[in-house]
Protein backbone atom coordinates (compact mmCIF):
# COMPACT_ATOMS: atom_id res chain seq x y z
CA UNK A 1 0.00 0.00 0.00
CA UNK A 2 1.15 3.54 -0.86
CA UNK A 3 2.18 5.64 2.39
CA UNK A 4 2.25 9.91 1.75
CA UNK A 5 5.69 10.44 2.41
CA UNK A 6 5.26 14.10 3.69
CA UNK A 7 7.28 15.52 0.75
CA UNK A 8 4.88 17.74 -1.63
CA UNK A 9 2.96 15.30 -3.99
CA UNK A 10 4.81 12.22 -3.08
CA UNK A 11 3.53 8.60 -2.46
CA UNK A 12 5.64 5.37 -1.53
CA UNK A 13 5.44 2.14 -1.72
CA UNK A 14 7.78 -0.76 -0.69
CA UNK A 15 7.86 -3.31 -2.59
CA UNK A 16 10.58 -5.43 -1.14
CA UNK A 17 13.12 -5.46 1.00
CA UNK A 18 15.72 -8.34 0.94
CA UNK A 19 19.03 -7.78 2.59
CA UNK A 20 20.67 -7.15 -0.59
CA UNK A 21 17.93 -4.68 -2.10
CA UNK A 22 15.32 -2.37 -1.00
CA UNK A 23 12.81 -1.87 -3.72
CA UNK A 24 10.04 1.56 -3.45
CA UNK A 25 7.87 2.19 -5.78
CA UNK A 26 7.17 5.80 -6.31
CA UNK A 27 4.71 8.36 -7.77
CA UNK A 28 5.34 12.32 -7.89
CA UNK A 29 2.55 14.56 -8.39
CA UNK A 30 3.06 17.29 -11.18
CA UNK A 31 5.06 20.07 -8.94
CA UNK A 32 5.89 17.68 -6.78
CA UNK A 33 9.16 16.67 -5.37
CA UNK A 34 11.41 14.12 -3.12
CA UNK A 35 13.87 14.75 -0.45
CA UNK A 36 15.74 18.31 -0.07
CA UNK A 37 19.80 17.41 -0.81
CA UNK A 38 20.93 14.01 0.65
CA UNK A 39 22.79 11.27 0.31
CA UNK A 40 23.01 7.23 0.66
CA UNK A 41 25.26 5.15 2.60
CA UNK A 42 23.89 2.82 0.04
CA UNK A 43 23.76 2.82 -4.26
CA UNK A 44 20.14 4.01 -5.04
CA UNK A 45 19.12 3.44 -8.24
CA UNK A 46 15.65 5.13 -10.10
CA UNK A 47 14.45 3.34 -13.14
CA UNK A 48 11.46 6.16 -14.39
CA UNK A 49 8.48 4.34 -15.73
CA UNK A 50 6.46 7.51 -16.93
CA UNK A 51 6.38 10.89 -16.86
CA UNK A 52 9.59 13.23 -16.93
CA UNK A 53 11.80 13.63 -13.74
CA UNK A 54 14.15 16.59 -12.70
CA UNK A 55 16.95 14.97 -11.11
CA UNK A 56 20.42 16.22 -9.56
CA UNK A 57 23.54 14.53 -9.10
CA UNK A 58 26.06 16.02 -7.68
CA UNK A 59 26.28 20.01 -9.08
CA UNK A 60 24.90 18.94 -12.22
CA UNK A 61 20.65 18.92 -12.93
CA UNK A 62 19.53 16.19 -15.90
CA UNK A 63 15.94 15.90 -17.42
CA UNK A 64 14.88 12.34 -17.98
CA UNK A 65 12.14 10.49 -19.72
CA UNK A 66 10.60 7.04 -19.57
CA UNK A 67 12.89 4.10 -19.22
CA UNK A 68 15.56 5.66 -18.17
CA UNK A 69 17.91 4.39 -15.41
CA UNK A 70 19.86 6.94 -12.74
CA UNK A 71 22.70 5.60 -11.13
CA UNK A 72 23.35 7.35 -7.46
CA UNK A 73 26.09 5.95 -6.33
CA UNK A 74 26.96 6.01 -1.70
CA UNK A 75 27.70 8.86 -1.17
CA UNK A 76 26.60 11.56 -3.87
CA UNK A 77 24.22 14.00 -2.90
CA UNK A 78 21.41 14.33 -4.59
CA UNK A 79 17.45 15.36 -5.36
CA UNK A 80 15.04 14.95 -7.84
CA UNK A 81 11.48 17.02 -8.42
CA UNK A 82 8.64 16.78 -10.90
CA UNK A 83 7.96 19.81 -12.93
CA UNK A 84 5.22 18.02 -14.82
CA UNK A 85 2.97 18.03 -17.17
CA UNK A 86 1.41 15.49 -15.03
CA UNK A 87 2.67 12.57 -12.69
CA UNK A 88 6.17 10.60 -12.49
CA UNK A 89 6.07 6.90 -12.12
CA UNK A 90 9.36 5.80 -10.90
CA UNK A 91 10.84 2.73 -9.18
CA UNK A 92 13.94 3.32 -6.72
CA UNK A 93 16.05 0.30 -5.43
CA UNK A 94 18.74 1.23 -2.64
CA UNK A 95 21.47 -1.81 -2.87
CA UNK A 96 22.70 -3.31 -0.46
CA UNK A 97 19.54 -2.72 2.16
CA UNK A 98 20.73 -0.06 4.83
CA UNK A 99 20.95 -1.50 7.98
CA UNK A 100 17.83 -1.86 10.31
CA UNK A 101 17.33 1.17 12.13
CA UNK A 102 19.66 3.20 10.12
CA UNK A 103 18.02 6.48 8.11
CA UNK A 104 18.17 5.99 4.43
CA UNK A 105 18.90 9.36 3.68
CA UNK A 106 21.23 11.37 5.27
CA UNK A 107 19.91 15.57 4.96
CA UNK A 108 22.67 18.06 3.82
CA UNK A 109 22.78 21.74 3.00
CA UNK A 110 25.04 21.71 -0.25
CA UNK A 111 26.81 19.22 -2.73
CA UNK A 112 30.06 20.17 -0.23
CA UNK A 113 28.60 18.97 3.39
CA UNK A 114 28.70 15.58 2.63
CA UNK A 115 31.23 14.09 5.01
CA UNK A 116 34.39 13.29 3.42
CA UNK A 117 34.59 9.48 4.69
CA UNK A 118 31.31 9.17 2.71
CA UNK A 119 31.75 10.91 -0.29
CA UNK A 120 30.77 8.93 -3.57
CA UNK A 121 34.05 7.02 -5.28
CA UNK A 122 31.97 6.45 -8.27
CA UNK A 123 30.43 8.57 -10.49
CA UNK A 124 26.78 8.70 -11.15
CA UNK A 125 24.89 9.25 -14.25
CA UNK A 126 21.99 8.66 -16.22
CA UNK A 127 21.49 6.00 -18.92
CA UNK A 128 18.51 5.50 -21.41
CA UNK A 129 17.07 2.43 -23.16
CA UNK A 130 18.39 2.05 -26.59
CA UNK A 131 17.37 -0.16 -28.63
CA UNK A 132 20.71 0.16 -30.53
CA UNK A 133 22.34 -1.14 -27.96
CA UNK A 134 20.16 -4.75 -27.63
CA UNK A 135 22.13 -7.33 -27.66
CA UNK A 136 20.61 -11.18 -28.27
CA UNK A 137 21.49 -13.09 -25.82
CA UNK A 138 19.27 -15.99 -26.65
CA UNK A 139 16.85 -16.19 -30.41
CA UNK A 140 14.18 -13.61 -29.67
CA UNK A 141 15.29 -12.78 -26.23
CA UNK A 142 17.68 -9.38 -26.15
CA UNK A 143 19.52 -7.29 -23.19
CA UNK A 144 20.74 -3.97 -22.77
CA UNK A 145 23.30 -3.49 -19.89
CA UNK A 146 22.02 -0.04 -17.80
CA UNK A 147 24.36 -0.86 -14.67
CA UNK A 148 26.63 -3.27 -13.75
CA UNK A 149 30.23 -3.29 -11.89
CA UNK A 150 32.12 -1.90 -15.17
CA UNK A 151 30.15 1.48 -14.81
CA UNK A 152 30.78 1.61 -11.09
CA UNK A 153 27.61 -0.32 -10.22
CA UNK A 154 29.45 -2.41 -7.34
CA UNK A 155 26.26 -4.19 -5.87
CA UNK A 156 24.18 -4.89 -8.60
CA UNK A 157 23.41 -5.44 -11.71
CA UNK A 158 20.35 -3.55 -13.65
CA UNK A 159 19.62 -5.04 -17.28
CA UNK A 160 16.91 -4.38 -19.56
CA UNK A 161 14.96 -7.01 -21.49
CA UNK A 162 12.84 -7.66 -24.31
CA UNK A 163 11.63 -11.02 -25.02
CA UNK A 164 9.26 -11.31 -27.90
CA UNK A 165 6.08 -13.89 -28.16
CA UNK A 166 6.97 -17.43 -27.70
CA UNK A 167 10.75 -16.96 -27.03
CA UNK A 168 12.12 -17.65 -23.68
CA UNK A 169 15.26 -16.78 -21.57
CA UNK A 170 17.13 -20.05 -20.20
CA UNK A 171 15.91 -23.28 -19.31
CA UNK A 172 14.83 -24.12 -15.73
CA UNK A 173 18.23 -22.49 -13.72
CA UNK A 174 19.22 -20.99 -10.20
CA UNK A 175 21.54 -18.19 -9.13
CA UNK A 176 23.86 -17.83 -6.14
CA UNK A 177 22.34 -13.95 -6.08
CA UNK A 178 19.05 -13.00 -5.63
CA UNK A 179 17.13 -11.64 -9.23
CA UNK A 180 14.12 -9.40 -9.78
CA UNK A 181 12.16 -9.10 -12.51
CA UNK A 182 10.16 -5.92 -12.51
CA UNK A 183 7.67 -6.10 -15.78
CA UNK A 184 6.68 -3.06 -18.08
CA UNK A 185 4.96 -4.04 -21.24
CA UNK A 186 3.22 -7.28 -22.06
CA UNK A 187 3.19 -10.68 -20.45
CA UNK A 188 5.44 -12.46 -19.02
CA UNK A 189 5.07 -16.60 -17.85
CA UNK A 190 7.75 -17.41 -14.58
CA UNK A 191 7.71 -20.77 -13.63
CA UNK A 192 9.34 -20.73 -9.83
CA UNK A 193 9.73 -24.62 -9.08
CA UNK A 194 6.66 -26.38 -10.22
CA UNK A 195 4.11 -22.83 -9.87
CA UNK A 196 3.51 -21.23 -12.71
CA UNK A 197 2.76 -17.60 -12.61
CA UNK A 198 1.56 -14.80 -15.23
CA UNK A 199 3.29 -11.55 -14.80
CA UNK A 200 1.64 -8.16 -16.07
CA UNK A 201 3.09 -4.90 -15.92
CA UNK A 202 4.22 -3.13 -13.13
CA UNK A 203 4.64 -6.08 -10.85
CA UNK A 204 7.48 -6.83 -9.16
CA UNK A 205 8.74 -10.93 -9.25
CA UNK A 206 11.39 -11.55 -6.32
CA UNK A 207 13.77 -14.42 -6.61
CA UNK A 208 15.87 -15.06 -3.78
CA UNK A 209 19.11 -17.35 -4.34
CA UNK A 210 18.52 -20.69 -4.98
CA UNK A 211 15.12 -20.63 -5.94
CA UNK A 212 14.55 -22.46 -9.45
CA UNK A 213 12.83 -20.57 -11.89
CA UNK A 214 12.46 -20.08 -16.00
CA UNK A 215 10.92 -17.12 -17.77
CA UNK A 216 9.67 -17.02 -21.28
CA UNK A 217 6.42 -15.30 -23.18
CA UNK A 218 3.50 -16.92 -23.79
CA UNK A 219 2.16 -13.95 -25.01
CA UNK A 220 1.29 -12.42 -28.23
CA UNK A 221 3.00 -9.49 -28.36
CA UNK A 222 7.13 -8.53 -26.90
CA UNK A 223 7.00 -8.43 -23.26
CA UNK A 224 9.96 -6.22 -21.42
CA UNK A 225 11.43 -5.96 -18.27
CA UNK A 226 13.76 -5.04 -16.17
CA UNK A 227 16.28 -7.64 -14.56
CA UNK A 228 18.39 -6.79 -11.36
CA UNK A 229 20.75 -9.16 -9.87
CA UNK A 230 21.85 -8.12 -6.09
CA UNK A 231 24.76 -8.35 -5.04
CA UNK A 232 26.54 -8.39 -8.71
CA UNK A 233 27.78 -11.58 -9.88
CA UNK A 234 31.46 -12.63 -9.37
CA UNK A 235 33.72 -11.79 -12.19
CA UNK A 236 34.06 -15.22 -14.02
CA UNK A 237 31.41 -17.41 -12.49
CA UNK A 238 28.44 -18.50 -14.07
CA UNK A 239 25.35 -16.46 -13.55
CA UNK A 240 22.79 -19.24 -14.41
CA UNK A 241 23.17 -23.00 -13.14
CA UNK A 242 20.68 -25.22 -15.05
CA UNK A 243 19.01 -27.35 -12.87
CA UNK A 244 15.65 -30.42 -13.49
CA UNK A 245 12.67 -30.63 -11.31
CA UNK A 246 9.65 -33.42 -11.58
CA UNK A 247 7.11 -34.82 -8.90
CA UNK A 248 9.17 -38.52 -7.86
CA UNK A 249 5.31 -39.78 -6.67
CA UNK A 250 5.60 -38.91 -3.08
CA UNK A 251 3.46 -36.82 -0.87
CA UNK A 252 2.92 -36.16 2.67
CA UNK A 253 -0.42 -34.98 4.17
CA UNK A 254 1.06 -33.26 7.45
CA UNK A 255 2.18 -34.83 10.76
CA UNK A 256 -0.04 -37.98 11.32
CA UNK A 257 0.53 -38.77 7.76
CA UNK A 258 4.26 -38.99 8.38
CA UNK A 259 4.10 -40.72 11.50
CA UNK A 260 1.88 -43.44 9.98
CA UNK A 261 4.74 -44.12 7.54
CA UNK A 262 7.49 -44.08 9.63
CA UNK A 263 8.74 -47.77 10.46
CA UNK A 264 8.07 -49.48 13.47
CA UNK A 265 10.91 -48.89 16.25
Amino acid sequence: MAIDTGFPGYRAQFVSHLEDALFIHSVIQENGCGPGLHYHKSDQLYFLLNGAMNIQLGQHVHTIGPRTLVFIPAGLAHRNWNDGPGAENHFEMIIPTPTPGAPIALMIDSVEDVPAEHRATQEGYVRRVDAEQLNEALPGFRLQSLADPGSGSLHAVVNYAEVDAGSAGPGMHIHPFDQYYLVIDGELTVEVALQKHVVRPDTLVVLPAGVPHRQYNAGSQTERHIVVLAPAPQLGQPWDQGVDLCFNGETHNGPNDLAAKAPLP
